[in-house]
């Protein structure tokens, strides 16, 4: 069995496509090209490949990651141009690597995100407010679904927020925690700034990160990164 490591971005349209839609659009490219994926063993075989982490519908993702197992070996190029033609318009490999078989999937030390909120006009005193929240302790929030009400302190999933000039607009970058051990979504901290309702705010996650020792590690380093 071999290991590939997909780099991917999903843009456009395509941004409406959901997580579970997502991953059918991938196997029925797999099946039309004919790429040898691996299954899973059982009653119920499945495809073996996992997504580094789901990405909000709505959202447009600029480096997306994904786990792919084969039976046989494909040369990466080769592999990345199958794909390619299978996709629809707003779905594309950007790199494909051959990574050992006892690395952990992505699924399992993805702890990072960074979003970028393109801003049509900053409010004066953003610069101020994104300061308080890094200085706080706790920033406790109310989460509600359709069965329970909870609390969440916010504050241990922000990382960092940062607003930077960028070919001349004003664009705010969110570092912010996302994996099994829990996250925020940007949604949420566009709220804590009071800019959840400007309708022209655009919002896409430009990468992923691995937290080890307290640093951040891209994934395999096979996709350019934006750093802060």
């Amino acid at each position: 069995m071999y290991h590939y490591r997909l780099c991917f971005s999903k843009e456009g349209d395509l941004k409406f496509l959901s997580h579970l839609d997502l991953m059918r659009t991938f196997i029925r490219a797999l099946r039309r090209a004919g790429v040898p994926v691996a299954y899973s063993k059982g009653f119920n075989p499945q495809p073996k490949l996992s997504f580094a982490a789901p990405l909000g519908v709505g959202l447009e993702g600029k480096n997306e990651y994904l786990d792919l197992y084969l039976s046989e070996h494909r040369e990466e190029n080769k592999l990345m141009e199958s794909f390619n033609e299978q996709f629809p318009p707003g779905l594309k490999i950007k790199k494909i690597s051959t990574v050992e078989l006892n690395q952990h999937p992505l699924a399992s030390v993805i702890g990072a995100a960074l979003y970028v909120a393109n801003l049509p006009a900053v409010p004066p005193d953003l610069p101020q407010t994104l300061a308080g929240i890094l200085h706080m302790d706790t920033l406790v929030k109310v989460r509600q679904d359709k069965k329970n009400v909870k609390k969440v302190d916010l504050r241990p999933f922000i990382y960092d927020l940062k607003i930077k000039d960028v070919d001349g607009k004003d664009t705010l970058f969110m570092l912010l925690a996302t994996g099994s051990k829990g996250g925020v979504r940007p949604q949420e901290v566009l709220e804590l700034l009071h800019l959840e309702r400007d309708t022209e705010i655009k919002v896409y996650r430009q990468d992923l990160f691995i937290l080890e020792g307290g640093t951040l590690k891209n994934p395999e380093g096979i996709c350019s990164v934006y750093y802060l």
